[in-house]
């Protein structure tokens, strides 16, 4: 007689039965997810506070002047304010004005004027017998060839220099999304 064995257990092949061990990359996936989710959210809250809260206004340049303490004062219908008779001492006392300090004035705002649209960029391809140093507009590139160099749209000066050789300068001018490709130059060499 055979015992059948369910697959399903796991099977005890000792005293000491240990269990499966789990997965440790669940743990580190679920650990990395919760710490980045704190991250983030600690990032939006910053963000967005700093965006619902507006700037302090600025100081005042100059004395501010105390508020004018406050008066009681008896307050009488118009018809009894303005009549003859004893009533009439007790006028409610005008309206004094507190001494006229200049107020600060508020700054003036200032715009910054908004920067005209970036230029549509072009690209650069160089090459040149026998290599050279290549700078654009001051900036150096690197040696030659030179493929794929981005370069704002319009008028650039180009070098290429290399010693024992002849410096070789031109104007390129590059239009937007356009590449300018330069070959077949050939430095002199210098003296015999």
């Amino acid at each position: 007689m055979t015992t059948q064995v369910d697959p399903r257990l796991p099977r005890i092949l000792d005293d000491v039965w240990d269990p499966p061990p789990r997965p440790k990359r669940l743990r580190i996936v679920v650990g990395a997810s919760a710490g980045v989710l704190v991250i983030a959210s600690m990032i939006v809250a910053t963000i967005s506070s700093a965006l619902r809260e507006p700037d302090p206004p600025p100081p005042p340049a100059g004395p501010v002047a105390a508020p004018a303490p406050a008066r009681s004062s008896l307050w009488y219908p118009d018809e009894l304010r303005d009549a003859p008779g004893p009533l009439s001492t007790f006028r409610k006392p005008a309206p004094t004005s507190a001494p006229s300090t200049p107020r600060p004035r508020a700054a003036p705002v200032v715009r910054r004027p908004t920067p005209p649209p970036p230029l549509a960029s072009g690209y650069l391809a160089i090459n040149s017998m026998p290599w050279a140093v290549l700078s654009v507009d001051g900036r150096v590139v690197g040696n030659t060839p030179q493929r794929g160099i981005p370069v704002s749209a319009g008028r650039h000066l180009m070098v290429l220099a290399r010693d024992g050789f002849e410096t070789h300068r031109t104007w390129i001018t590059v239009q937007p999304r356009d590449t300018v490709r330069i070959t077949g130059i050939v430095l002199q060499r210098i003296g015999p």
